[in-house]
């Protein structure tokens, strides 16, 4: 029997463009296994790095339900342990909170009745020369919990009020507030007259209550006078977000 040569054959297909017809075509015959294997080996490379990449993607990208995920505030009813003088404070001096009421958090954690709430100073200045307010600024960074752990926080001061026992002031020297308005406009009228009381605060209070001469924005407390002097026993409503993570 006479042995048929492939030369000529595989001479005529190599000059032609070898493309996914001709793949094709020629499948089954070792010609065609050695045309495609280029370009096989091609798109599994390409298709290899391309998932890589897609992963990769995938992967750098935030879950958009978790990045869109707001952790709720906390409020916290609280009193001041000390009284505050921005004449007599300066950045990073710490200030302590005593919380006043249980406070249940979202995982089930509570913060405890006379938990220590722990800030510190941001700014303190007097009015003086061409400043024509004194300042204090605070903000707020751990609680104690039940447990006995500490919960990192970023909290600033809502709202604030003078203490409700005013003798507590006065015998630990906090500031008097004998030139305050305590007159609330839904005090609850008497045979004397309208009630004069110390307003209390209340989760929707907002900035400064009951004491004349202040102002506060933003954790920032601003006034006229010389100084600003937060009382001893103050009341407090701090908002406080939870560190992610906690």
């Amino acid at each position: 029997m006479k042995t048929q040569t492939l030369v000529g054959h595989f001479d005529a297909v190599e000059r032609q463009p070898v493309t996914t017809n001709n793949v094709l075509w020629f499948r089954g015959s070792g010609v065609a296994y050695w045309a495609a294997l280029p370009v096989a080996i091609l798109m599994v490379t390409i298709f290899l790095c391309s998932t890589d990449v897609v992963a990769a993607q995938q992967a750098a990208t935030p879950n958009p339900a978790k990045a869109g995920q707001k952790i709720p505030d906390i409020l916290l009813p609280a009193s001041l342990t000390t009284a505050l003088d921005s004449k007599k404070k300066k950045a990073g001096d710490e200030v302590v909170l005593k919380s006043v009421a249980i406070v249940h958090l979202a995982d089930g954690r509570l913060i405890p009745r006379g938990a220590k709430i722990v800030g510190h100073v941001t700014e303190a200045t007097i009015r003086s020369g061409n400043d024509t307010q004194a300042s204090l600024g605070i903000v707020f960074d751990k609680i104690d919990l039940a447990d006995g752990s500490t919960l990192p926080v970023t909290g600033k001061i809502l709202a604030i009020a003078p203490n409700p026992n005013p003798s507590d002031s006065a015998d630990n020297g906090g500031v008097g507030y004998g030139g305050m308005n305590q007159t609330l406009q839904h005090a609850t009228p008497t045979a004397g007259g309208t009630d004069k009381v110390v307003p209390l605060l209340t989760e929707d209070s907002v900035g400064v209550q009951g004491i004349k001469n202040l102002q506060l924005s933003d954790g920032v407390f601003k006034s006229d006078q010389k100084t600003v002097k937060l009382g001893f026993g103050s009341q407090i409503v701090l908002r406080a977000q939870v560190a992610a993570g906690s």
